[in-house]
């Protein structure tokens, strides 16, 4: 008999089928998640067996939604090279950011982005623990999902005006390396990605909750993500109490260099993340079986697919003013 361990990964690989749900609710995202935060990825960390394990599903996935690879010479992997620990940088081990694409008909040259981070931070106990592996199933395995099946459902639609990207970010956990990577060396310039979303940590809320936007004021995407929230018969915080963890994630790289990027949805006003982030956050039960929270992540998604056709419209959404480069460094997740 294979060992449970050899059938996941052989599963995660693509060599084996599974069935694929065609919707981009609960039901999709807990499949994902599943996977992700399985013990047999052993947190995801870069460079590890389970992290290659990783970039690997998010390729299937991508592809079976019908994106294109987005990285240079027709290739869905940039490469990075990271030091994953900090006590001894000359050991640096190889990761990839993933990226995939759906071709705009337009001629502008520009973009959108969608991102999220596909690593976690591994063994996070010492050898003997009951349960060493920090699995990351809110953190972020759950934002990978969303971004998988936003992918899915934009590249069923109409040809969008402008090309949509979207990236797996690796080694956010060491200090947002996968998203400073793709910042210094895009697949496109910079100025011509006229907005980013980002998906972190999206599985701690139920369906209801009001929209916040971590980065309000920072950039011009504010007015359309409160229009398109209320459209959707979303209500709207507009707040800027979530702005404290604008600093804690992958668009805040961007935002260094003049990108308008936001991290939007329902988990970052309340204090639901807050709570989250004070008793299970970089934990072992971080996991499926301790609990995850899909109803208003599958809700955020239906607002980023919303988002991606608006903004992805250069005739709804001219190209805004860029925001002024914000040059604070990022004080990692």
């Amino acid at each position: 008999m294979r060992h449970p361990t050899a059938i996941c990964l052989a599963l995660l690989l693509g060599a084996c089928a599974t069935p694929v749900p065609r919707d981009h609710g609960e039901t999709a995202l807990l499949r994902h998640i599943r996977v992700l935060a399985d013990d047999a990825l052993a947190g995801r960390a870069p460079g590890s067996p389970g992290g290659t394990a990783t970039e690997a599903y998010i390729v299937r996935e991508f592809a079976s939604a019908g994106l294109v690879p987005g990285w240079r010479g027709g290739t869905w992997l940039q490469p990075v090279d990271v030091a994953p620990d900090k006590a001894r940088p000359e050991q640096r081990v190889r990761t990839h950011n993933v990226i995939g694409r759906i071709a705009g008909i337009g001629m502008s040259g520009e973009a959108i982005l969608f991102m999220a981070h596909w690593d976690h931070v591994g063994f996070c106990r010492p050898p003997g623990a009951a349960d060493r592996i920090c699995n990351g199933a809110v953190d972020n395995a759950s934002g990978v999902a969303s971004l998988i099946e936003i992918a899915r459902a934009l590249a069923r639609g109409p040809r969008p005006d402008r090309d949509i990207l979207f990236v797996a970010t690796t080694s956010e956990e060491l200090g947002l390396l996968g998203a400073k990577a793709f910042a210094a060396d895009p697949p496109l310039p910079l100025d011509r990605i006229v907005a980013a979303l980002n998906l972190d940590t999206v599985a701690v809320a139920p369906r209801g909750e009001p929209v916040s936007i971590v980065g309000r004021g920072l950039t011009a995407l504010d007015p359309f993500v409160d229009a398109t929230a209320r459209a959707l018969g979303r209500r709207v915080d507009t707040g800027d109490g979530p702005n404290a963890l604008v600093r804690r994630q992958d668009g805040w790289a961007l935002l260094q260099k003049g990108v308008p990027a936001v991290l939007v949805g329902g988990a970052y006003g309340g204090g639901r993340l807050q709570r989250f982030l004070a008793t299970r956050y970089h934990k072992p039960d971080d996991d499926v079986a301790s609990g995850i929270v899909l109803g208003g992540a599958a809700e955020d998604v239906d607002l980023h697919v919303a988002l991606g056709r608006l903004f992805a419209d250069s005739a709804r959404f001219p190209t805004p003013p860029r925001p002024a480069p914000l040059d604070s460094p990022p004080s990692g997740h």
